[in-house]
């Protein structure tokens, strides 16, 4: 008989977020997920899988949580242009209070995987 997961699956995935989004792809380690996530190296890979595995249910998990809250602002009022600013209130209210500054998780991925294709272009050029 299998036994039951004894953590949270989107609170664990939530702290894997965490830590790509900080450390991004390439310089986040297994240990590190570990470590944040709190669970065993076993559960980790059998739950979501490899680092590529984990890292793409972390930005799936990033567009369901964060993402969408930005278009929950966007959707919240009758004009576009309401909509527009309240978003940029509450960017900047984010941006006051919340204490350190990260861009977009998914932008941030895009450049890293360019540069790393780019560098290794390079080297083999």
């Amino acid at each position: 008989m299998a036994r039951s997961k004894a953590f949270n699956e989107n609170e664990v995935l939530d702290k894997a977020v965490e830590v790509f989004w900080a450390k991004g792809y390439e310089a986040t380690s297994m240990q590190d997920l570990v470590n944040a996530m709190g669970i065993q190296r076993g559960s980790l890979y059998a739950t979501f899988g490899s680092k590529q595995q984990l890292f793409l249910q972390a930005l799936e998990r990033y567009g369901k949580v964060v993402v969408k809250q930005f278009l929950d602002i966007l959707q919240s009022k009758p004009s576009g242009v309401e909509s527009i600013e309240l978003f940029f209130a509450q960017l900047v209210e984010h941006l006051l209070t919340a204490g350190a500054l990260r861009s977009c998780l998914v932008t941030n991925s895009a450049i890293e995987l360019f540069f790393a294709q780019l560098v290794e272009h390079l080297l083999t050029a």
